[in-house]
């Protein structure tokens, strides 16, 4: 989130894939995104990570391969977050329009006739993955590089990671829609929204052009890092209407405030590594109050995934401040 010039450096493929941050990424992503929350027994972890990782994980990279590659910054991954947040909910697993989503109705509160649409459960699952999904993975593994804004992808690294996005897409579309979503099917309506969204976020994002850069004082990175923790904790106090209205300001602060930051010179990778932290860190607090995704689970198997979930976030915030450490004391 840098905004140095209005010249955009495209950047050339390597000639080999650097395999270790996309292999973290399609790690990091499906941890933070769906079992950071915590109430999953340890044995089912890899499986899940098996199974989200190049869905989620392959998302990120593709994203950011994208942007990088274009000389485009994270204007343009936010915007592509939001295309693959409505994406993923509302034509690949279709949660987003399914009234029997597993234990969930996810049309309500805030229910839109006609669309049959939840205002609310589109803010919540769009922000949970343009965050979770897509942002903390990409922030947090370039931070552990010396050259965090160089593409990871070779020309054949990008075909392989779009067959295995595609592949745990098809696998995600025709098992959990049919498992969890209990086989409900989206109306061409809806389809046709979601399709909309989608386009115009995507045609967004690749228009979006860099302004100019500015002067303006911005927040040292403690600062921006509260701040990140406490917006993506409390953004959405409650489920109902008025928590949707006081999330929408919240986001929409953010965006306003974030846009401007990260327009002046004085912005620098720590300052966009230190909202990343900051909403990681929300993973060791939300697991003792969130119902755990598995209401099969019993109370101390939920303890104890609930303490290992908040250590292992824990545990990559202070591994990530380290390694950024290491890195400064390091010769250029």
């Amino acid at each position: 989130m840098t905004g140095r010039s209005t010249r955009r450096d495209v950047a050339a493929p390597p000639a080999r894939t650097r395999w270790a941050p996309v292999l973290a990424v399609m790690v990091v992503a499906p941890w933070f995104a769906e079992l950071s929350w915590g109430g999953y027994p340890a044995t089912d972890l890899p499986l899940i990570v098996l199974f989200l990782g190049p869905m989620y994980g392959g998302a990120a990279v593709l994203i950011r391969e994208v942007a990088r590659r274009t000389g485009r910054g994270w204007p343009t991954i936010v915007l592509f977050a939001a295309a693959f947040g409505v994406l993923q909910a509302g034509l690949v697993d279709q949660s987003l329009f399914n009234p029997r989503f597993g234990r969930y109705d996810f049309q309500h509160p805030v229910h839109i006739e006609g669309i049959d649409i939840s205002l609310y459960y589109l803010v919540t699952f769009v922000t949970g993955h343009v965050v979770a999904s897509i942002a903390i993975p990409i922030a947090l593994t370039e931070a552990w590089s010396r050259r965090g804004a160089e593409p990871w992808l070779s020309r054949r690294g990008v075909w392989i990671v779009v067959a295995l996005y595609a592949m745990a897409t098809l696998v995600n579309f025709l098992g959990v829609k049919e498992e969890d979503g209990n086989g409900f099917q989206a109306s061409p309506l809806q389809i046709g929204v979601a399709v909309a969204a989608v386009s115009l976020l995507g045609a967004a994002g690749l228009c979006w052009r860099r302004r100019s850069a500015t002067d303006t004082r911005v927040p040292p990175p403690w600062v921006l890092a509260a701040a990140g923790f406490a917006a993506y904790l409390l953004y959405l106090p409650g489920e109902n209407a008025v928590a949707l209205a006081v999330g929408v300001l919240v986001i929409t602060t953010a965006i306003m405030a974030i846009g401007t930051w990260s327009r002046s010179r004085r912005w620098t990778s720590e300052h966009t590594l230190a909202l990343a932290l900051g909403a990681v860190l929300v993973g060791v607090v939300v697991p003792f109050w969130a119902d755990p995704y598995d209401d099969s689970v019993g109370a101390s198997v939920e303890l104890l995934a609930d303490l290992g979930a908040a250590a292992i976030s824990l545990t990559i915030v202070v591994a990530t401040l380290l390694r950024r450490r290491t890195l400064r004391a390091e010769p250029d």
